[in-house]
């Protein structure tokens, strides 16, 4: 049975020249978990949105859309402006009260919800108290609760660390094996997914580029960039690293090179924070150094402090003990980049080199809050280049973006370092940070446990570490990246 159907499906954001999605048809079957990925602005999140139509975006529309479902649960990119309750028990109830159910429907419904979810024990915690991934289950959930048959995604795992990621993919793999339901899920990652997904469907310039099982695809050369960073390593294109770690054997890896720094321009020296007089200390006599023209990555879970941190280096909260040492001009940008936005177009925001610069010269009329996730990283990024600054602080600033803006991000990030300027990365992005980094730091309750070169530490971590480095590790002593490889 088709649950979604397009034909020659072509969609035009207002004032702009550009299709968002052209002619695009497909057939989406019940019960079918399917992976959509494609670069930045591609057209994703606008196909998305136009699968369930109370969320379509305005602009011209041409071609058919059919949908079958019954009810289709949506989660968007950013959870956090989803929620409309305070805690978890009345986020799950809000949808169940505008379907006018009675009180012991209700209960009923949020008790058996809460049960396959995991959710029992934290029905009465405030949502603004739960980590990322728990966060990203109370969405999962709340689209879930009205019985959908279908449940769509966009970008869910953008924010999370490793173990968050592994468990938020392990229940949708339920969802999918367990109640039936049609998944489709877009994201810029397919490492845990790829080997389970039915289908792999590509987007680029708004067209269906490829569509099939990964199987069949991962012998594609032009699909093979949004497979496994070890996928294309090896001659049998291997789905999962449990499948590729008995072909390492054949890697070598390049002579570990320390990485050799002296001038400190950032210096945190016993730094302790709480957002309030009864909280938990977030960061408990912490101790961190960042040294001139190198490239700084801070790791840990949901929650651990990594963006307080941040916040504590940018002068945006004040330590209440310790000391704060910065040599020179700061830039930030917050792990929501929308705060950095205060004008109604792109080239109200920047220029058009600056934009040519960082790919959004096809996006100048747009309104900032129009763009994809990966656009507004983008954007953000281009209003801090123009400002004045010797260190750089940047929260998530892969997250949404494709590998092929990566790339161009990590050849940003290193020319600034070549500049002689400091960049200081939060990141859950692992591999990006074995790419682009110097020194990794690993945080965890309030304090960093380990910190120094970024081959020696993501080597010495078995479950904070690089796709590399899971394959490798047998075989090799500290390669943690393709370019540690010969």
């Amino acid at each position: 049975m088709v649950l979604f159907k397009t034909e020659d499906l072509s969609f035009t954001y207002p004032k702009c020249k550009l299709k968002a999605l052209d002619c695009v048809s497909l057939s989406i079957n019940k019960g079918e978990f399917i992976l959509l990925m494609g670069r930045t602005g591609s057209g994703k999140s606008t196909l998305l949105r136009m699968l369930k139509k109370e969320l379509s975006p305005v602009g011209s529309v041409e071609g058919q859309i059919t949908v079958s479902s019954k009810q289709t649960g949506f989660v968007i990119q950013n959870t956090d402006v989803s929620f409309v309750a305070e805690n978890v028990r009345g986020e799950l109830a809000f949808a169940l009260e505008n379907m006018k159910l009675k009180n012991d429907e209700i209960a009923v419904r949020i008790g058996e919800t809460a049960s396959f979810f995991n959710l029992s024990d934290m029905l009465d915690k405030k949502i603004s108290s739960l980590s990322g991934g728990e966060r990203a289950v109370v969405a999962i959930a709340s689209a879930m609760i009205c019985d959908a048959d279908a449940l769509i995604l966009d970008e869910p795992l953008a924010q999370l660390d490793p173990k968050s990621t592994a468990q938020l993919i392990s229940l949708l793999k339920r969802v999918n094996e367990e109640l039936g339901v049609t998944v489709i899920m877009s994201s810029h990652t397919a490492d845990g997914i790829i080997d389970f997904c039915d289908r792999l469907i590509i987007i680029e310039e708004g067209k269906i580029a490829s569509d099939g099982s990964p199987q069949n695809l991962k012998n594609s050369e032009e699909a093979l960039d949004y497979f496994p960073i070890y996928t294309s390593l090896f001659d049998e294109r291997p789905l999962t690293v449990k499948e590729a770690i008995p072909l390492a054997h054949s890697l070598n890896e390049k002579n570990f090179v320390n990485c050799d720094k002296t001038q400190t321009v950032a210096e945190l020296k016993n730094i302790t924070f709480a957002y309030g007089k009864n909280e938990r200390d977030i960061l408990s006599s912490l101790t961190f150094k960042a040294y001139k023209g190198a490239v700084h990555s801070i790791i840990g879970a949901n929650g651990s402090g990594k963006t307080t941190l941040l916040k504590v280096l940018a002068g945006i909260k004040k330590a209440y003990s310790g000391k704060v040492k910065v040599n020179g001009k700061i830039a930030y940008m917050p792990q929501n980049p929308r705060y950095l936005f205060t004008k109604d177009t792109v080239l109200e925001e920047i220029d058009e080199q600056t934009a040519k610069v960082f790919g959004l010269s096809d996006y100048l009329f747009h309104h900032p809050y129009d763009l994809s996730g990966g656009q507004m990283q983008k954007l953000a990024l281009a209003i801090l280049s123009k400002q004045d600054f010797d260190i750089m602080l940047l929260d998530e600033p892969s997250k949404a973006l494709d590998s092929f803006s990566k790339k161009n991000l990590k050849v940003y990030i290193k020319d600034l370092a070549k500049q002689g300027k400091t960049v200081i990365i939060v990141s859950h992005d692992l591999d990006f940070v074995g790419d682009v980094s110097d020194y990794v730091s690993f945080l965890s309750d309030g304090i960093i446990t380990i910190t120094g070169d970024r081959r020696q530490v993501l080597s010495s971590l078995n479950f904070y570490t690089t796709q590399i480095r899971r394959i490798t590790k047998a075989h090799l002593k500290s390669a943690v990246s393709t370019e540690d490889l010969i």
